[in-house]
C-alpha cells in the first residue's frame, strides 16, 4: 500500500471542551472533512488526552492515505470536522448507536414510533449480486434483472491493512494507496470505484429493467470494466450513499497498459472499455445522501464510449446530477471517451452540499459527444468559495456539443454555464442556450459559443417548453415519479410557457381517462369552458390555449369535479394564434430554430430531405387547404404534405420561391385532397442544392366544421366504408408506429394499441361482434 515515501499526521487534536467524553469503543469514531467539492473520512484508533488536549488518533495507514490527494481535496486534520458514531453523541429522536463490545445496539424512537413493532433493517452484505466474465474474450452474456427490488446493503469503508476511511480526490471512487499527491502521475491506479449493490464486469447484454434499487451502502449499480452493449431503464433509484449508477472506471485512461511496472487494477485481456450501454428513462432521488460521499453524482460514466444517457429524471443530489469524463487535460491521447449522448434528461436540485459543479459536469475531450435539450433546474446561488453552475464543462473538455439545454437556475450564480478559457477546454459548439440569467467568461479556443438568452421570470417561450416538455421521464416511465415529488398537475404541465391564445399547448398525459385537464386562471374552483379556460381529456397531450390574454394555471379535476392538483408553473397568453407554430414539430429531422422577425422562432436551415411531423391534428369535420408562412432568399423549394408519416400518403403539396430575403415573410396557400378527423401530419421539404431551401414561421389548415360532428365507424380505420383485412392492417400499423385513427381506438383511450389491434382480430374471426361493449 506504501507507493511512494511522505509523512503525514498521526491524530487530531480538539478542544476537549468541544465534545462530551466519550467512554467506550473509541476505535470505533469517524471523522469526515468536506472541501468544496468533495468530503472524506477516516476512521480512530484511539482517544487520549494529551497536554489539555483531546487527541484522536488514526487508524493507519488509511489516515495516512486520507491526507494524500492533491489540490486541497484530501482530508485535512484542520478545518471543519463532524465526528460520528459514539454513544455519547445521540441527542435527539430517530439516531441510533450499535456498541460492538456490548453487542447491544441503541435507538432514540421518534415521537409516535414503538420499538417493539418497527421494521428494523441491519444490513450485512456491501453486494448482493456480482457478474463476472473472465476476459473480454469471455463475457457474461444475455441476462436481464426485471421487476425486482434490491435493498439494504452495508459499507464498511474502503479497508486497507485492516484500517479503514474512504477518501479521494473527486467523484465516486475511494483511495487504496499512499500514493503522490498528483494523482495524474499515477494514471489514478491509487483511486478504484466504490462496491455497487449490483456489479458487473466483462458482461455483454445485460438488461436492468422496471427495478427498484434502495437503501445503498455505497453504490446502487456499478458497471465497471468491458460492459458493453446493455441497457438499465425504468428503473427507481433511490437512498443511495455515493453514486446511483457508475458506468467506467478512472483507470481507463488506455486500454491494454497493465503490467508488472504499474499498479493497474486489470489486466490485458480483462481491461476493456465500457461500450455501447444505454441508461435511460431511470429516476433517480435522493443521491449521495450519506455524509462523507457528497463528491458523488447521480449518474457517474468516467471513460466511456457510445454511452446513451437520455430521458432520465434526477431529483436532489448533494453534488452534480450527471457526471461524464475523466483525465482533465493530462491526456491528450487517450481516446478512450468519445461518441457519447446526454440529452432530454431533468436534472432537478442539485447542490444541496457541495459547490463547483453543475446539474452535468464534463471533464476531459470526448470527440462525438452531444448534451442537448436537457432541462436544469434548481441550481442555488454561489457563496464565498462555493461557486455554482448551471451546466459545467471542467478542465480539459473538448469536442462536445451543448445545444438546446434550458437552465431554471438562481441568479446568483458564479456562471450560467462554466465553459470559460481555463484548463485547456477547446473545440466547444455551445449553442442556443436559454437561461434564467447570462453569466459566461471568455470563450476557450476553437469554440462556438452562443450567449445565453435570458428570460429572467423563467416564463418560456414555447420551442424552450417543449424542451422541457421532453425531458425526464417519458409516458412510459411517467409512474415511477412518486406523487410526494410531482403533482398529476406539474407532471402534465411541467414548466411556465409564454404563447398566444387559441393555439394548441403540448403537455403530457395525466394517466386517466377519468381526469379531465383544465387551463384556467389562478383561484379556480368551478370549470365552465370559454374564453379564458379550456379543457382536454385526462389522457390527452395536446390542449387548446384559452383566447383571453392573461395568466393561467393548469388544474386536474377528478370526475366528480374536484380539483386534485394545480400547477406550480403558469400558462401566460400574449396575442393571438395566426396559425400553429412550426416551431410546434412532435417530429424533427433536419431542420433547426432561429429567431422570426414577426416573433418567436421559425423553422430554418431546411434543406432537401428534411422533413417534421405534427402528432394528433385536429382537421375538423373538412380541411381543403393548407397556408403556409415561408420566406427564403434563395430558389426555395417544395412542402409535400403526407399523412401518417414522411413516407405516408400523399395529400397535397405547395412551392416556395423566393421571397427577398430570409426574414421576408409570405403566405403560400396549398390545396390538399380532403381530409377530417384526428391525424398525425408530415411536411416533407425537397428543393435544388445543398444549401438551405427556406425557412417556415407557421402553417394553419382551414378547418370547416367539428371533428366532434364526425360518425365514428369502428373497425374502418382507413374511412373507405367498408370493414377488411385491409382496416387490421393498416390498424397493426398505427399502434407498432405511435399513429392514430379514431375508428380504431375501440377503449376510447385516444390511442392505438395492442388491445385495438387484438379486438379487431377477434371481430375478424368471429370471437366477438361488435367493438363497443
Amino acid at each position: 500500500w506504501a507507493w511512494d515515501s511522505g509523512k503525514k499526521s498521526d491524530g487530531i487534536s480538539y478542544n476537549p471542551n468541544d465534545l462530551p467524553e466519550i467512554k467506550r469503543n473509541k476505535d470505533d469514531l469517524e471523522i469526515i472533512n468536506g472541501t468544496t467539492w468533495n468530503e472524506n473520512i477516516v476512521c480512530t484508533r484511539d482517544i487520549k488526552n494529551v497536554n489539555g488536549n483531546l487527541v484522536m488518533y488514526l487508524q493507519q495507514p488509511y489516515g495516512a492515505i486520507a491526507q494524500t490527494p492533491g489540490w486541497g481535496a484530501g482530508f485535512s486534520c484542520g478545518g471543519s470536522h463532524t465526528i460520528y458514531n459514539a454513544f455519547e453523541f445521540m441527542d435527539e429522536p430517530g439516531e441510533f448507536y450499535f456498541d460492538k463490545t456490548e453487542k447491544m445496539l441503541y435507538y432514540w424512537p421518534r415521537q409516535g414510533e414503538d420499538i417493539n413493532t418497527a421494521d428494523v433493517e441491519a444490513p450485512v452484505l456491501d453486494r448482493i449480486i456480482t457478474i463476472a466474465g473472465k476476459s473480454t474474450t469471455d463475457r457474461v452474456k444475455n441476462i436481464s434483472f426485471s421487476g425486482i427490488t434490491f435493498e439494504n446493503t452495508e459499507f464498511q469503508l474502503t479497508e486497507v491493512a485492516g484500517s479503514h476511511g474512504k477518501a479521494t480526490c473527486q467523484a465516486a471512487q475511494s483511495y487504496t494507496a499512499f500514493a503522490d499527491s498528483n494523482w495524474h502521475n499515477r494514471k489514478y491506479e491509487m483511486a478504484d470505484t466504490l462496491p455497487g449493490m449490483i456489479n458487473v464486469t466483462n458482461s455483454e447484454s445485460i438488461t436492468f429493467k422496471d427495478n427498484v434499487i434502495k437503501h445503498s451502502g455505497a453504490d446502487g449499480l456499478s458497471m465497471t470494466n468491458d460492459v458493453i452493449n446493455s441497457e438499465v431503464t425504468g428503473n427507481f433509484i433511490t437512498d443511495i450513499t455515493s453514486s446511483g449508477i457508475t458506468v467506467g472506471h478512472p483507470q481507463h485512461i488506455y486500454i491494454g497498459d497493465g503490467s508488472s511496472s504499474n499498479h493497474e487494477k486489470f489486466a490485458p485481456g480483462v481491461e476493456g472499455i465500457c461500450k455501447n450501454n444505454n441508461v435511460s428513462g431511470n429516476m433517480l432521488y435522493d443521491i449521495s445522501v450519506v455524509h462523507g460521499f457528497g463528491g458523488c453524482a447521480a449518474i457517474t460514466a468516467y471513460f466511456v464510449e457510445g454511452i446513451t444517457i437520455n430521458h432520465n429524471q434526477i431529483n436532489k443530489t448533494a453534488y452534480n446530477g450527471i457526471h461524464l469524463g475523466w483525465g482533465w487535460c493530462n491526456f491528450k491521447d487517450s481516446t478512450t471517451c468519445k461518441n457519447n449522448s446526454i440529452c432530454y434528461n431533468r436534472v432537478t436540485n442539485c447542490l444541496n452540499r457541495l459547490h463547483d459543479s453543475g446539474g452535468i459536469y464534463t471533464i476531459g475531450q470526448m470527440p462525438g459527444t452531444i448534451i442537448n435539450e436537457n432541462y436544469v433546474e434548481g441550481i442555488p446561488a454561489a457563496a464565498a468559495y462555493q461557486p455554482t453552475y448551471g451546466l459545467h464543462n471542467d478542465e480539459g473538455t473538448a469536442y462536445i456539443e451543448e445545444n438546446d439545454n434550458v437552465l431554471e437556475i438562481d441568479p446568483n450564480v458564479t456562471y450560467t454555464i462554466n465553459c470559460e478559457d481555463y484548463g485547456q477546454k477547446h473545440h466547444l459548439k455551445i449553442k442556443r442556450t436559454y437561461a434564467t440569467v447570462n453569466k459566461m467568461g471568455k470563450n476557450p479556443p476553437d469554440s462556438e459559443i452562443d450567449t445565453p438568452i435570458v428570460v429572467k421570470d423563467n416564463v418560456w417561450p414555447f420551442a424552450q417548453y417543449k424542451v422541457c416538455l421532453n425531458s425526464g421521464l417519458d409516458d412510459e416511465h411517467a409512474g415511477l415519479v412518486p406523487g410526494y415529488l410531482l403533482s398529476d398537475a406539474d407532471r402534465v404541465f411541467p414548466a411556465a410557457c409564454e404563447t398566444t391564445g387559441g393555439s394548441v399547448l403540448p403537455v403530457r398525459s395525466s394517466g386517466s381517462k377519468d381526469n379531465t385537464i383544465w387551463l384556467a386562471p389562478s383561484g379556480t374552483t368551478s370549470f365552465t369552458a370559454g374564453d379564458n379556460m379550456t379543457k382536454a381529456s385526462g389522457t390527452a397531450t395536446k390542449i387548446k390555449t384559452p383566447a383571453k390574454e392573461g395568466e393561467y394555471y393548469l388544474y386536474v379535476v377528478g370526475s366528480d369535479g374536484t380539483v386534485k392538483s394545480r400547477s406550480k408553473k403558469l400558462l401566460r397568453i400574449k396575442g393571438t394564434s395566426i396559425g400553429i407554430p412550426a416551431i410546434s414539430y412532435d417530429v424533427n429531422s433536419g431542420t433547426e430554430l432561429e429567431n422570426c422577425s414577426e416573433g418567436g422562432q421559425d423553422v430554418a436551415y431546411i434543406n432537401n430531405g428534411d422533413y417534421i411531423g405534427y402528432k394528433g391534428v385536429d382537421f375538423g369535420k373538412s380541411t381543403e387547404k393548407i397556408d403556409f408562412r415561408v420566406a427564403s432568399n434563395l430558389e426555395g423549394g417544395k412542402i409535400t404534405i403526407k399523412l401518417g408519416s414522411p413516407d405516408g400518403k400523399t395529400i397535397g403539396e405547395v412551392d416556395v420561391t423566393n421571397t427577398g430575403g430570409w426574414q421576408k415573410w409570405k403566405t403560400e396557400t396549398a390545396k390538399i385532397e380532403k381530409t377530417s378527423g384526428v391525424k398525425d401530419v408530415y411536411f416533407v421539404f425537397s428543393g435544388n442544392g445543398t444549401d438551405s431551401l427556406f425557412n417556415l414561421s407557421w402553417w394553419n389548415p382551414d378547418v370547416q366544421g367539428s371533428s366532434e360532428d364526425i360518425e365514428v365507424v369502428y373497425g374502418d380505420t382507413n374511412e373507405d366504408g367498408k370493414i377488411n383485412i385491409a382496416d387490421v392492417i393498416m390498424l397493426k400499423n398505427a399502434a407498432l408506429g405511435g399513429e392514430y385513427s379514431a375508428n380504431g381506438d375501440f377503449d376510447e383511450n385516444e390511442k392505438n394499441d395492442s388491445d385495438d389491434v387484438s379486438k379487431i382480430i377477434e371481430f375478424f374471426i368471429g370471437k366477438i361482434t361488435s367493438f363497443i361493449a
